[in-house]
């Protein structure tokens, strides 16, 4: 980890050496990701919770030891009749008592409670990957879009830059003509306020164009991108497929079940503390001190060995509604799980019908804009020749120029628009992510 901040102006530098393919860039922001990175954790975490909740199934064995100084002596163990058949006077007393031994301890009966915490805990690691996974998808959605949206900006800067280069050889033009006394002060006066206004566009092209390049950059988590190679768009209509079941199988509709599921396992978990509680518990040790002054082996030490093994049951009969008001929580969170699950599920289907309506949309903006702007140019081309001619005023030649423009920005603007809207509809049925 020491070494990613270099790794990252490798990258960078390396970036702008040729230029950098969507798949590449796909896969740069992906792995360089925190918050795939903090998923990953996420899900590494859940997985050790569910080796944490299953080795409580066989209960923990602690090594014991104590010290105490009593004021009077104590025996080393419990008296009983047959540890008095040698006389009192022989029974092990200290005032410096050491217990030393080997305690064991397990529930035996919880009411289902570290059941239902392990498969709560491995709902929560399946959740976790799920959601790892759809964070992926946002990530793929998003550096394609900003992808494809800078190739568009630098599309339209091209013909943008081309109507300004235009523009300027037109005014050019008619300065000339206006210095022979052909053209009158007015004319060039409106060929420039134009030019001035295409440069001007042009300029505001150039400032998205590095915002979008920008916010590609901190996507990928590199210093900057500069080179994008281009990407073939084949404008056709989507065949109808049957995405509406693909629905049901996403990892979105599976996030939301496994929701439903852990608060039904947390409900029943909350339930549990209805049961008797049973654990086993065992201990074997040793106990031991110096004789006090009083003992007939003062001064001498001894040790008695110890051990039991017991069961003991813990039932809960009232706790002023404790229990009952968490339950019922549990059971509000599980309704309100179930309510987020039909959501999530409408709001996937009015998604998918968005995604649909945006490519057929894309396809018809296409078919309309190729044909504006085959209009457009024969239209700037006759425009021309009746200005050269003497037939029109500048007015006509520079609006004929200006739509023919917008025109193949339009048709610029369909095509990528097609583009994105395929990549939501790959985002909405979760294709973005291969081998995932």
């Amino acid at each position: 980890m020491k070494n990613f901040p270099y790794l990252i102006l490798l990258s960078s530098l390396a970036f702008n050496l040729y230029a950098l393919t969507l798949d590449e860039a796909v896969q740069t922001a992906l792995d360089n990701s925190t918050d795939v990175k903090s998923l990953e954790l996420s899900t590494q975490s859940a997985q050790s919770d569910i080796k944490d909740k299953k080795s409580a199934n066989y209960g923990r064995v602690d090594f014991v030891a104590s010290y105490n100084h009593y004021n009077l002596p104590r025996t080393l163990t419990p008296l009983t009749p047959a540890s008095l058949g040698g006389g009192a006077a022989a029974i092990p007393t200290t005032q410096d008592l050491v217990n030393a031994g080997i305690s064991y301890n397990v529930d035996l009966f919880t009411g289902m409670r570290d059941t239902r915490s392990i498969e709560i805990s491995t709902l929560a690691h399946e959740m976790s990957k799920t959601q790892a996974s759809l964070t992926k998808e946002q990530i793929v959605y998003n550096v394609k879009t900003l992808y494809m949206n800078i190739l568009a900006q630098e599309a339209t800067l091209k013909a943008q830059e081309e109507y300004v280069q235009a523009l300027k050889k037109l005014h050019a033009n008619i300065q000339l003509k206006e210095d022979l006394g052909q053209l009158s002060h007015l004319d060039a006066l409106k060929s420039q306020a134009d030019l001035s206004h295409a440069s001007s566009q042009l300029a505001g092209i150039v400032s998205g164009l590095e915002i979008l390049k920008e916010s590609l950059a901190t996507i990928m988590m590199v210093e900057s991108v500069e080179k994008l190679e281009g990407v073939a768009i084949d404008v056709k209509p989507l065949q109808e497929g049957n995405d509406a079941n693909f629905l049901e199988n996403t990892k979105k509709i599976k996030l939301a079940k496994l929701d439903i599921e852990k608060s039904i396992k947390q409900e029943e978990l909350s339930s549990s503390a209805y049961y008797p509680q049973l654990g086993f518990n065992a201990y074997y040790g040793q106990s031991g001190g110096v004789n006090d002054e009083t003992n007939a082996h003062s001064g001498e030490w001894d040790n008695a060995e110890v051990w039991q093994a017991g069961v003991d049951l813990k039932w809960n009969i009232f706790d002023f509604g404790k229990t009952s008001a968490q339950n019922q929580k549990s059971k509000i969170a599980t309704m309100k799980s179930r309510l987020a699950a039909t959501k999530t599920s409408r709001e996937l289907q009015a998604s998918l019908k968005e995604a649909l309506s945006k490519i057929k949309l894309a396809v018809a903006n296409y078919k309309s804009a190729q044909n504006e702007l085959l209009l457009m140019d024969e239209t700037q081309k006759i425009e021309q020749i009746r200005y050269d001619n003497g037939a029109t005023d500048i007015n006509d030649l520079l609006y004929a120029k200006s739509r023919y423009v917008l025109a193949k920005s339009s048709v610029i603007a369909s095509e990528y628009e097609y583009q994105n809207a395929l990549s939501y509809l790959d985002y909405i049925l979760e294709k973005g992510v291969k081998n995932d």
